[in-house]
């Protein structure tokens, strides 16, 4: 491993930011200069009295529109808050397989590896939230991947959850709305449609599906049904990862009497076979510089029985135990005076050279199996003034049992049912000034069952020699497993929780001429609950015993926007919230119940959206400010203070050429988490060889400390972290382009590609000597043929097959990392009908 100091802390971090933010000036200056040159020419040598009139074959336009941000329906230029609308084209066109690809087309957000499970991106520095048709559905941390394919559009909202919603995670959401009869505008005229597809590609891709759209009377008024089905069965890049899902969602809709119309739907998902993976472990500077692995095992720990996995007394009976916690865990918290002999590599100790597509994965004893529904229920009655009332029921269920074969199980069980009224309507006060209001009520309950198992210490992720293969010695044992006698490992922490909101929120959209001011205000009630019953609980007075609670908090935002004639809509707002201090699965702890349910946040946002060339070139420049608490698995807190500025843009150049381009420069910050003791940063784990874990005697090799773990239970024990440290596991920038041909209208059909590519700047770990994963850009291309009723779309991703790395988010970011998939090919068909 290299010994030298991290690379991004070699320059002052605010110097860094604003040479980040120079160059993205640059870079955005350029991206302008190309978007409107062709237009500039066009329009030097036409004839002004000539109107011409752009389609938009990549669908970068289709919603123009969302009610999303603050109830009242606004256009995306005249929205004062970071929103950006994905279309289903766009998305196909584009190549968009999961949500870790929005980063192709939307600032602000990073496919940061959660164990290499698209369950939910980042934005904001931030794990996302999921939401249904406006509903914030259980917490997916990687359990499956969130899917898209049924999906009318996406919605992504950058920054603290808006007042209509509720109580949520800062950094930004990700809003699906599903495909339905309602919303393809179909009517009984137009008869039945549904189209079939199939999808074939690199490293056995298989997925089909079939959609269909069934308009009708019911009782002499328009109804309709919509049916998408989707299944999957395919291999992966990554060796051992076989994963497969079935998908089932349905909607229907119906209009009543006297304005009255009724909707109902929902979605079933199973998903089996998509592990997680931390990536690649005994991770040195060598190893993501030329691919050279450091071979060997540790012999001391024995598989006893023969039953093909190590169980606690087999461990026990090599290291010991302290406090009921295994020895083979280090915690450099209390000092470490020796390294044990059996923490040493001692058979087949050299090196190799590791392949992208090997990674810590164990065939056939991985699980990774859940299993969800969501369903919805809609009432709204549209009066004659325009005004709209609408009552709402919300349900979502997920199950999901999780394992790696280092150690780490879990189990997640939610459950989540909301019932809102909401009411919407308009005052016109004069000729030039109206005022739009939404009000809503809501109360939403959560019950959560959460059992995971990495309290107790047996977790080592450097145990296992990859290029070796999985051993008896270094595949632990779970809770899924019964030992003979049906005595299976015991949950470490086993919490059952559950938590009501109550609130009631009113938005005001106030406008006067060209000016915009728009007020969101919200309360929430909190009644809390939750007891731990698990096995291995560091706080005794935490354990088995139930904690109830109840908490109140206002959410405030003000924004004002306006509209100039030029197609120039200057914004700020500003926003103080609130966010659940929840588990991993959405749940509480019993901790957060007794100390602090509720974290605050504070936002600062400006910028000006832009539609020029008479709205063929749209987007939007933002910078922000914000301010959040952050709390990790073992329950530390820490702030956070980030700022960033994010651009995007979308240019239809003429009827057959268009293009996209979006930047992002962040920085986020931990303020000085203070002196070892003081209990505060988060919880890390660190390679053998780090000070930390040497405080006596020469600092040990790397092979001397492979067979164990070594780890800090907070940040402020690790000297370089106690004045306070950047998150380096997120980069600084990313850059994103993209260039479309679509052919004109032709006696076959019509036909186009796409071609661009996205950059991403170094990460890092936050340690001194911490590994580098190098900038990277990744290129990928698209061809598609629409001929009418049948559509062939071809999608090659990471089309130079570059080799790059991404950053694992969570405690293993200093001493592991997942390998970019290579290149990838696929070719999807559909037929229509």
């Amino acid at each position: 491993m290299s010994n030298t100091t991290n690379k991004r802390t070699d320059s002052p971090e605010i110097m860094r930011f604003k040479k980040s933010l120079l160059g993205s000036s640059a870079v955005m200056s350029a991206m302008m200069f190309a978007a409107m040159a062709p237009a500039v020419a066009q329009d030097a040598d036409s004839d002004y009295d000539e109107i011409v009139v752009y389609g938009d074959p990549v669908g970068l336009s289709e919603e123009t529109s969302t009610e999303s941000v603050f109830g009242v329906s606004r256009s995306l230029l005249e929205t004062p808050r970071s929103v950006s609308i994905v279309s289903d084209t766009t998305m196909e066109r584009y190549g968009i397989e999961d949500i870790d690809d929005f980063i192709t087309t939307t600032p602000g957000t990073f496919g940061g590896s959660f164990f290499g499970v698209p369950g939910a991106v980042s934005i904001r520095g931030s794990v996302s939230e999921t939401y249904y048709r406006g509903f914030k559905r259980a917490l997916n941390q990687g359990l499956f991947p969130t899917p898209i394919g049924s999906s009318d559009r996406v919605e992504i909202v950058r920054g603290p959850v808006p007042v209509i919603y509720g109580a949520g995670r800062v950094g930004g959401l990700l809003n699906f709305h599903p495909k339905t009869v309602d919303g393809e505008g179909v009517t009984t005229e137009d008869g039945i449609q549904g189209s079939v597809s199939f999808t074939g590609g690199s490293y056995g891709k298989k997925n089909g599906s079939i959609e269909l759209i069934v308009p009708f009377k019911l009782a002499g008024r328009e109804s309709g049904l919509s049916v998408y089905s989707e299944i999957e069965d395919s291999k992966h890049f990554y060796k051992g990862r076989e994963p497969e899902h079935q998908l089932v969602q349905f909607a229907f809709t119906h209009e009543l009497p006297a304005g009255f119309s009724f909707e109902t739907g929902g979605m079933y998902y199973h998903s089996d076979g998509y592990y997680q993976t931390p990536g690649w472990n005994r991770v040195t500077q060598d190893l993501i510089d030329n691919g050279t692995y450091i071979t060997g095992r540790d012999t001391d720990l024995t598989d006893l029985d023969g039953n093909g996995y190590l169980t606690p007394n087999e461990v026990d009976a090599a290291v010991g135990t302290f406090f009921g916690t295994s020895n083979i865990r280090t915690l450099v918290d209390y000092g470490v005076f020796a390294i044990p002999d059996a923490y040493k590599l001692d058979t087949g100790v050299g090196t190799g050279q590791l392949d992208r597509r090997t990674v810590f994965l164990t065939e056939d004893q991985e699980v990774a199996e859940s299993e969800s529904f969501t369903g919805y229920i809609d009432l709204n009655k549209h009066f004659d003034d325009d005004s709209k009332l609408s009552l709402q029921l919300f349900y979502d269920q997920i199950d999901g049992d999780l394992f790696v074969t280092y150690g780490f199980a879990a189990q997640h069980k939610m459950k989540v049912f909301e019932a809102r009224a909401s009411y919407d309507f308009g005052i016109e006060l004069s000729d030039f000034a109206n005022l739009d209001m939404y009000v809503t009520a809501s109360h939403r309950t959560y019950d959560a069952e959460l059992r995971e198992n990495f309290n107790s210490g047996y977790l080592v992720l450097d145990r296992r020699d990859l290029l070796a293969g999985p051993q008896g010695n270094d595949i632990f044992d779970s809770p899924f497993t019964d030992e003979p006698g049906g005595i299976g490992i015991p949950w470490d922490t086993d919490n059952d929780s559950n938590w009501s909101d109550t609130g009631i929120a009113v938005v005001a959209d106030l406008k006067v001429g060209d000016l915009g001011v728009v007020l969101g205000g919200r309360y929430d009630h909190y009644d809390t609950s939750a007891i731990d019953t698990g096995a291995t609980i560091f706080n005794p007075a935490l354990a088995n015993t139930r904690f109830d609670g109840k908490e109140g908090d206002f959410s405030y935002s003000a924004s004002v926007n306006y509209t100039t004639p030029f197609g120039l809509v200057p914004y700020f707002t500003y926003a103080q919230g609130s966010e659940l201090n929840d588990s991993a699965n959405g749940g509480i702890t019993p901790g957060a119940v007794r100390d602090e349910i509720l974290f605050g946040s504070e936002l600062f946002e400006g910028g000006v959206k832009f539609s020029l060339l008479d709205d063929k070139l749209f987007g939007s420049a933002i910078v922000y400010q914000q301010e959040r608490q952050r709390v990790d698995p073992f329950g530390n807190k820490s702030r956070e203070e980030s700022k960033g500025f994010e651009f995007e843009m979308s240019y239809i150049i003429t009827e057959n050429w268009s293009m996209t381009g979006a930047a992002t420069v962040q920085d986020f910050k931990v303020p000085a988490p203070g002196a070892c003791g003081s209990g505060q940063g988060e919880y890390l784990v660190i390679p053998p060889n780090h000070p930390a874990a040497n405080l006596f005697g020469s600092p040990v090799s790397l092979q001397d400390g492979y067979g164990a773990l070594f780890a800090a239970l907070n940040a402020s024990c690790i000297p370089e972290l106690q004045n306070g440290y950047s998150l380096t596991n997120i980069p600084d920038t990313v850059f994103s382009s993209f260039l479309t041909y679509t052919s004109d209208e032709t006696r076959f059909g019509t036909f186009g590609a796409t071609f661009g590519g996205t950059r991403v700047d170094e990460t890092s770990g936050r340690i001194d000597g911490g590994i580098v994963l190098p900038s990277y850009t990744v290129f990928r291309a698209a061809a598609f043929a629409d001929l009418g009723r049948v559509q062939i779309t071809a999608t090659i991703d990471n089309l130079f097959d570059k080799t790059y790395f991404q950053p694992l988010q969570g405690v293993y970011q200093e001493v592991g990392a997942l390998p970019g998939v290579g290149r990838t090919f696929q070719i999807k068909g559909v037929v229509n009908f």
